[in-house]
């Protein structure tokens, strides 16, 4: 066997072990989300008292996946419910969207954004192009609202 056939020899070995052990977790994962929903539907509360239980690495694992909808994990960080438009714009999105940002309202000339990073959920205020404010903890919504109101 040459260098180059040892090569792809490991590359797809490596391969097979990287997905036996992605299905595992990702297995649980949805075995974990199922019997959520079978017992919440789409109940945020009960959602989210069913995360409270779960060992923090699956909940946090959960809750970026794309098992849950952003408005879902929205709820469980902050455990408020905003108007309509935005919790429509949140059940739209997977929550692993929140990773990188999910628009959830525009007011004047700011975005305001919801992002999850590092088992932390914010709020930020944007222009459009830089990321003016972020806000934690369960006020972190209406703080970015009043940032936007006090800047506009």
């Amino acid at each position: 066997m040459n260098g180059r056939e040892r090569d792809e020899r490991e590359e797809d070995l490596d391969e097979e072990a990287g997905e036996d052990y992605l299905e595992e977790p990702v297995g649980e994962m949805e075995d974990v989300a199922d019997e959520i929903f079978e017992a919440c539907e789409d109940d945020v509360v009960c959602i989210s008292a069913r995360l409270d239980a779960l060992d923090p690495d699956l909940r946090w694992d959960l809750l970026g996946s794309n098992l849950l909808n952003a408005w879902q994990v929205f709820y469980y960080i902050f455990r408020l419910v905003p108007d309509e438009l935005v919790r429509e714009r949140l059940e739209l999105e997977p929550a692993l969207a929140a990773r990188t940002g999910i628009l959830i309202e525009e007011r004047d000339l700011f975005e305001i954004l919801f992002f999850v990073k590092e088992r932390r959920g914010f709020i930020g205020v944007s222009d459009g192009e830089a990321l003016l404010a972020h806000f934690e903890g369960p006020d972190a919504y209406h703080e970015a609202r009043s940032f936007v109101d006090k800047n506009a």
